[in-house]
């Protein structure tokens, strides 16, 4: 297993550990289904509610890591830093207006290791980051697209 693949098993324990509500999202998600990216951090969707929000700080010392700090004044998104790679906490929604229940309920179950990762579809990753069209998602988009198609050509054999 690779380093990388490590630390997702990490915030796999971590979550089952807390029961922290949430789904794997952005380009880790996106790595996890297969896709050939890269990525910084890991965004997890959380569920927000007051037992989440109470989750959260036994999940960043399951990680190890600091408490969670706010992006920007602009978001209610939060970064947990300290830990192998940054996480970014995305509350109820990503952009795009995929709420928290409608991403969960096309999420896929992946396992990695002794562990199960709820992974949003590449259909919902490719319409957030359409939506966010920034520079850095505008360049994976076509990597993204290609994968989907490779996938859904591949599921109607």
């Amino acid at each position: 297993m690779s380093p990388d693949e490590a630390f997702v098993v990490t915030i796999l324990h971590a979550l089952a550990s807390t029961q922290l509500e949430a789904i794997i999202v952005g380009n880790a998600a996106a790595a996890i289904l297969g896709v050939p990216v890269t990525t910084q951090d890991i965004d997890l969707l959380v569920r927000d509610t007051p037992s989440n929000r109470e989750k959260i700080d036994k999940f960043c010392a399951a990680l190890g890591a600091a408490r969670p700090v706010a992006i920007s004044e602009l978001t209610t998104a939060q970064t947990i830093l300290g830990a192998a790679w940054p996480v970014d906490l995305l509350f109820d929604r990503l952009i795009g207006g995929l709420e928290f229940a409608s991403v969960r309920s096309r999420s896929r179950a992946i396992v990695i290791g002794d562990v199960t990762a709820t992974v949003a579809s590449l259909e919902d990753i490719i319409r957030s980051k359409e939506v966010a069209n920034r520079p850095k998602d505008q360049a994976v988009l076509p990597l993204l697209r290609d994968a989907l198609r490779v996938i859904q050509t591949l599921d109607k054999k």
